[in-house]
């Protein structure tokens, strides 16, 4: 799948809304000749700047012969705002003097956070492939770089990385396949920072530049950079929990994946060669109830564990959880600990913390 840039009126109420936020003192565009589609290429190409329309040579208010140019927007003292311009310039200079694109991916029918981070390369193929637009012309032609962010709700966007644009790779009859080299310098940055997209979340790529400053809402924790495979296929250590549990978003796969389950969980200290088997039931299932080791440096109340850390404040450094079973989030109490009490059994129970 590919961007759409659908050009239809719902598009163009959008754009001139957010247009008249910046500019509300604006002039009505359906006065003028040009027709829905170039009003939306005037609008997408405005990027924060004002729509100025004239008639040389003729009355004021005569239609056809109008012209517009863009005039940029008049600075405005925000002595606390932070751009995503002066994030990027800092840390890679020449992108101040290039043409630059910000894109921002969105797609309805595919998670492209997961895509992003579960199959980096099939998201690059995501990325690199734009349909051709009238004209037999491509997004990325015109452009040296691209800003790329994942689109989340509203009109937030998290920054993913740079690319160069080094032209195009190959064609077919609907689509042009560019060649993006990731550029290098950028991985303190790469999903921390949240940005506000300017303009209307539909239209999913404008022109970045100095005069169009992109404020930066949120520059956040690095999140946990393991992908999720499966429910029985990982073993984290109590730092790698504590950090999972400290930076994941609420619709990152960590935590949508554990809190949509109930089960039965097996602590191993490494130290001793001991087991602690518990279970986890209710709102916020296994991810709640591992957030309340973390929130209590390791010991999550119970009696054994919590002796272990009142002696020794570190212990739960020795500690990796893994889970025995996962049970729907709404399954009864009783019988997530019908399926603790079993786990017991089968384990030696003489290795098992009480």
């Amino acid at each position: 799948m590919t961007d759409n840039e659908n050009e239809n009126p719902q598009e163009l109420a959008e754009l001139e809304a957010a247009y008249r936020q910046v500019f509300p003192e604006a002039g009505g565009f359906d006065y003028f000749s040009y027709g829905p589609s170039n009003l939306i290429k005037i609008l997408r190409e405005a990027n924060g700047r004002e729509i100025v329309f004239s008639y040389p040579g003729q009355d004021k208010g005569v239609l056809d012969g109008a012209v517009y140019r863009y005039k940029d927007a008049p600075a405005v003292d925000l002595p606390n705002l932070v751009t995503l311009q002066e994030l990027l310039y800092s840390r890679h200079p020449a992108l101040k003097n290039s043409r630059v694109k910000i894109v921002r991916h969105r797609d309805t029918k595919q998670d492209l956070h997961a895509l992003y981070r579960n199959q980096p390369e099939d998201f690059l193929d995501y990325q690199r492939q734009q349909g051709k637009k009238n004209g037999g012309k491509g997004v990325f032609d015109a452009c040296d770089y691209i800003v790329s962010l994942l689109g989340e709700d509203g009109s937030r966007a998290r920054f993913i990385g740079v690319y160069q644009v080094q032209g195009v790779a190959y064609e077919t009859d609907e689509h042009f396949y560019y060649n993006l080299t990731e550029v290098d310098g950028f991985d303190a940055l790469k999903e921390r920072v949240v940005i506000k997209w300017n303009g209307a979340p539909i239209s999913w790529q404008q022109w970045f530049g100095p005069k169009a400053p992109v404020k930066v809402l949120e520059i956040q924790n690095k999140p946990f950079s393991r992908p999720f495979t499966g429910y029985l296929d990982f073993t984290l250590t109590f730092a790698e929990l504590r950090e999972l549990i400290k930076t994941q978003e609420p619709r990152d796969e960590w935590l949508r994946m554990l809190s949509a389950v109930s089960g039965v969980y097996l602590i191993l200290d490494t130290s001793t060669g001991h087991h602690y088997i518990g279970s986890a039931y209710g709102k916020g299932g296994i991810w709640a109830r591992w957030a309340q080791y973390v929130a209590t440096n390791g010991h999550g109340s119970n009696v054994g564990l919590q002796a272990l850390t009142d002696l020794h404040p570190a212990h739960a450094q020795h500690f990796q959880f893994t889970l025995l079973m996962t049970l729907n989030r709404t399954t009864a109490s009783e019988e997530v600990l019908h399926w603790e009490s079993v786990f017991k059994k089968k384990i030696n129970p003489k290795l098992c913390h009480n």
